[in-house]
């Protein structure tokens, strides 16, 4: 079988390459998936680069999510033929044994290219978004606020009333203003602070979500106001993020991490699955889902991922094959 496989760490297009392993076997307790479509998320890059909160044993295979169908099963709960989604490791090749619980039916209405992002970005939405807890009225600042997740967050939080603060690098966002951001921040030609500012009558947001980090994620985090919380998810900058000490001392401003496969592991067996079950409806609801900027055959593997980074680039990048 075809599998997307790297033997060192480093920039993702630099060190994957396409090579042809066994067909694995289920176990006692396995499905074995064909899969057939998977996302290239921020999750895979930073695995490759050795840069996330799990280790890979080299070489591995990237991959934390896709969607395919059941070609072998050990356990009876279901059918070959069946279409699942999957949360596992190594999901960037053509077949994966895993525990039949890590499999999700999935509606025929729900094509591939959705149903390969059911088992992160939307329960990292629903979960910050409940966590949070915002109230109709309150401020929310988004950084990255074109990614797919933020769009997902931006999404919820405009069902609720809460008012988003949706910060980008780049201009032509006016599909944020239209899918419920109160103002769009462009950090390229805006003073995001005194935008801020302006239009909290000086008194800053509630919340701060920020996948950036660095000095962007630092910016942010200095427009929450006095009892504002900020939760860092990301680390799209890759640097430091920097908290002025006043404002933990003398405005009990918190700050703290988000890590999904963390967060699920405190949930019971039933709020995952009623998560679960929420992001199905969800990604069968118009302009939630992720649109998909590209699709790519494994064997185009460098190629997706340089369209990954591509200036411009909306929608996910997904590979199939």
């Amino acid at each position: 079988m075809r599998s997307v496989v790297f033997s060192q760490h480093g920039p993702a297009s630099r060190v994957v390459a396409l090579e042809d392993r066994p067909r694995p076997r289920p176990g006692a307790g396995e499905v074995l998936v064909r899969v057939r479509a998977r996302p290239v998320n921020p999750s895979d890059e930073l695995f490759i680069e050795g840069r996330y909160g799990r280790r890979p044993t080299l070489p591995a295979v990237p991959g934390f999510e896709g969607v395919g169908t059941v070609e072998e099963t050990t356990t009876g709960r279901l059918d070959v033929g069946q279409r699942v989604a999957l949360s596992s490791r190594g999901t960037w090749q053509e077949y994966v044994a895993v525990p039949d619980t890590d499999v999700i039916p999935v509606p025929d209405g729900l094509a591939d290219p959705v149903a390969c992002q059911l088992t992160i970005n939307p329960l990292t939405a629903l979960l910050l978004t409940r966590q949070l807890a915002l109230r109709g009225g309150d401020w929310l600042l988004i950084t990255a606020a074109g990614s797919a997740l933020s769009r997902m967050i931006l999404h919820l939080a405009h069902r609720d009333h809460v008012r988003c603060v949706c910060v980008v690098r780049s201009g032509g966002h006016d599909d944020l203003v239209r899918a419920g951001a109160a103002a769009v921040v462009d950090t390229t030609t805006d003073d995001l602070v005194g935008r801020v500012r302006d239009l909290t009558d000086g008194q800053g947001v509630h919340a701060v979500l920020d996948a950036v980090g660095g000095e962007p994620g630092s910016t942010a985090l200095r427009c929450l106001r006095d009892g504002g919380r900020a939760v860092a998810l990301g680390m799209f900058d890759g640097g430091m993020i920097t908290v002025d000490p006043r404002a933990l001392l003398f405005g009990d401003v918190t700050v703290r991490g988000f890590w999904l496969p963390h967060q699920l592991s405190l949930q019971t067996a039933e709020v995952r699955a009623e998560l679960t079950e929420r992001a199905l409806d969800l990604l069968g609801t118009a302009d939630f889902a992720a649109p998909v900027a590209a699709t790519y055959d494994l064997a185009d593997v460098i190629t997706a991922l340089d369209h990954v980074h591509r200036p411009g680039r909306r929608g996910k990048v997904i590979l199939t094959g």
